[in-house]
This record gives C-alpha cells, sequence and structure tokens, in this order.
C-alpha cells in the first residue's frame, strides 16, 4: 500500500471528528436548519465591530450596538438572523410556541416553566452577560427576565429551540453528525404548523 493509501484513513478519521466538534460547537452554522432564518448570517469585521456608515440613523447605530455587545458574545462571533428574530420576540413578552399541529403565545415566564420540565434542554455556560436592557432602566434591574433572556438564546444556539420562517419557536433536536436531521419535537417533518387564529388573540 502506498503511503498516500496508509494516510487516507486516519485523514478521514480526523477530518470526522473535526467535523462532530465544529457540530457540537455551532450546530446551527454547521448544519444550518430548513428555515430563511439560518440561511443568512451577521458576521463583524475582523475587530468585532459591524460597519457602519456615519449617516446611519440612530435606531441603526443601536440596533448594531447591541448586536455587538450582547448577540455577538452569546453566538461566538457570528449571528443568525433568526437570532435577532427570538430578541424580537423575547423583547415582546410572549414567545409563539409550537404544538402538535397547534401555535400558542406563551408568556415569557410561563414559557421558562416549560422548558424546565425538559431536562434534556440543559446547557452549560451561563455567566453574568450584560443586561439585555429589555425593560430595565437605570438601575431597575429585572433579574428573572434577564435570566429567561440569557437561557433562551443558550437553548438556541445549542440548537434546542428553532424560529421557523412564521417566527414560531420548536422545542427542537439537533443533528448528531453532518448531514443529519433536524428534528422538531412537536412534529416528526420539517414543515412548519400553520398559525391558528389563537396567534392574534
Amino acid at each position: 500500500m502506498s503511503a498516500k493509501g496508509r494516510r487516507a484513513g486516519p485523514d478521514k478519521q480526523a477530518a470526522r471528528r473535526r467535523q462532530q466538534r465544529q457540530l457540537a460547537k455551532a450546530p446551527l452554522f454547521y448544519e444550518r436548519p430548513p428555515f430563511q432564518g439560518y440561511q443568512e448570517w451577521l458576521i463583524p469585521q475582523a475587530d468585532g465591530r459591524f460597519e457602519v456608515n456615519s449617516d446611519t440613523p440612530p435606531e441603526s447605530r443601536a440596533y448594531f450596538a447591541r448586536l455587538e455587545q450582547l448577540l455577538l458574545p452569546l453566538y461566538d462571533g457570528r449571528i443568525p438572523l433568526a437570532a435577532t428574530y427570538l430578541d424580537d420576540r423575547i423583547s415582546e413578552g410572549s414567545i409563539p410556541l409550537a404544538g402538535p399541529g397547534t401555535v400558542s403565545k406563551v408568556p415569557l415566564d410561563q414559557f421558562a416553566a416549560h422548558l424546565g420540565d425538559h431536562g434534556n434542554h440543559a446547557v452549560t455556560g451561563h455567566d453574568s452577560s450584560p443586561c439585555p436592557q429589555l425593560s430595565c432602566t437605570g438601575e431597575d434591574h429585572d433579574q428573572a427576565e434577564h435570566t429567561i433572556w440569557q437561557h433562551l438564546h443558550h437553548l438556541h444556539r445549542a440548537g434546542f429551540v428553532l424560529l421557523d420562517d412564521l417566527d414560531v419557536l420548536h422545542l427542537a433536536q439537533p443533528p448528531r453528525q453532518r448531514g443529519g436531521r433536524w428534528r422538531l419535537l412537536d412534529q416528526e417533518t420539517t414543515a412548519a404548523p400553520s398559525p391558528r387564529s389563537s396567534m392574534d388573540d
């Protein structure tokens, strides 16, 4: 057997191990879910800042500052658009949650309790990151709200929750290997359920 042939096996094994590590660390990026919010990513410049023109409106500057300060650290320096949509849903105070054939708006505190019933969604790596400033003003700080915000983004980064093309949240299971299938735990297909009238209540 040639030297090239002898190297092929170990090289392939090393490549598979590298892919497994990548998938475990960033499943949303390396095995993108089948929804539009994961096809486009916000990636800053080498200095970790987004390029903002001098004539950019203040609200856009504030938007990119929030991304830099809060979401970039949580998502390891690159943010799927779906993460910004999740941020919007959290700030509204309720989450459109998919169930078997239905969608319901669940208040944040109830949603946090619902997640607590799913031990397989434990995620490590929580820290005392900056306050997300959802409803905190001045020295007022809602620690419970901050905890929910942080926990949801950690779950999302790990692939345990996904947003479909209607911004409906699904409890999910990421693929265990490259080329694997994402599982939505409320259904066994990747098609999102149609929202019911309860979404407009």
